[in-house]
């Protein structure tokens, strides 16, 4: 039986067709060019798989060695034990002298000289550089700082980071904001943190900071969020930063890497630098770029 079809219904199954051929390898090529920051969300809140040996092996292979080792393992505890002890005690040391010395710089403006001995300049610029002192805008320990960079990436992925932040001696707050951008695709991490600020010199700064962290995507997360930047004055314009965040969403975590050197002068900054974000198997890296005010 040989049905016959109109020319409409020829043009319409003619028009099927040809869109179907087309319309599959479409799809795939979409799906393959996006989805970075699907895999960096996705991996950044699932916990990672992790690979356990089989029963009978572990099994055999305790048997045969829980006779030598329970010694062994006594004394190893007791070493952890009593170095744990002390290096708790020295960390109460360093984080109490760390925020005791930003507080000092918070509270002189200048370099104090001695006055013992007016006939030995030596004795004097020892006693300055001894002193702890913060000039208003300096960015080691800045009481405010409002930046913005901007970022690129081989992957054609790019970004905004912005971050304010807020503190006097040894505390401090911030609030960060990452927008990240692939095609028409968009995931924005913001964290809100409490610092605690130390100083060692005039120089270099370390912090601990915890707070909240929020990562919109395809859904929203929250989690929390820990971070130790750390700051390095090379010489009176130049510094350099190291901001490490740690972020936990629903059992996974995604970790991020900023490297950068800043040119500071009076209030204005500078920022050339390399940031990486890493959730699994998938990571994100680039250079930025941006601007700075401190006071």
């Amino acid at each position: 039986m040989i049905i016959k079809l109109s020319k409409d219904e020829l043009f319409v199954n003619t028009i099927y067709r040809f869109t179907g051929v087309f319309a599959l390898p479409m799809c795939f090529a979409l799906s393959s060019q996006a989805g970075t920051l699907d895999d960096l969300e996705r991996n950044g809140t699932q916990a990672q798989s992790k690979n356990t040996s089989s029963s009978s092996q572990s099994t055999s292979k305790k048997a045969s060695t829980d006779s030598h080792s329970s010694a062994i393992s006594e004394a190893i505890a007791e070493i952890v034990f009593k170095t744990t002890i002390k290096l708790a005690e020295y960390s109460v040391d360093i984080l109490s002298v760390g925020g005791s010395h930003s507080m000092q710089r918070y509270r002189q403006s200048e370099p104090v000289y001695s006055t013992n001995d007016d006939n030995e300049a030596s004795a004097a610029s020892d006693s300055a550089s001894n002193s702890f002192f913060r000039q208003v805008g300096d960015p080691i320990l800045p009481a405010l700082k409002l930046s913005t960079q901007f970022f690129d990436s081989t992957d054609d992925i790019y970004a905004q980071l912005n971050r304010v932040e807020l503190g006097y001696g040894s505390l401090g707050v911030s609030y960060s904001q990452n927008i990240l951008n692939e095609q028409d695709d968009e995931l924005s991490l913001e964290n809100t943190l409490l610092h605690y600020r130390m100083s060692f010199g005039n120089n270099f700064s370390w912090d601990l900071a915890y707070g909240r962290g929020k990562m919109n995507g395809n859904q929203s997360h929250k989690g929390d969020v820990f971070a130790m930047p750390i700051r390095l004055r090379v010489n009176h314009y130049l510094h350099a930063e190291f901001y490490p965040i740690w972020s936990s969403y629903n059992g996974g975590s995604i970790s991020e890497r900023q490297f950068s050197l800043n040119y500071h002068y009076q209030y204005v900054g500078i920022t050339l630098g390399y940031k990486k974000w890493s959730a699994g198997p998938t990571t994100i890296d680039g250079f930025f770029s941006g601007l700075y005010v401190s006071f």
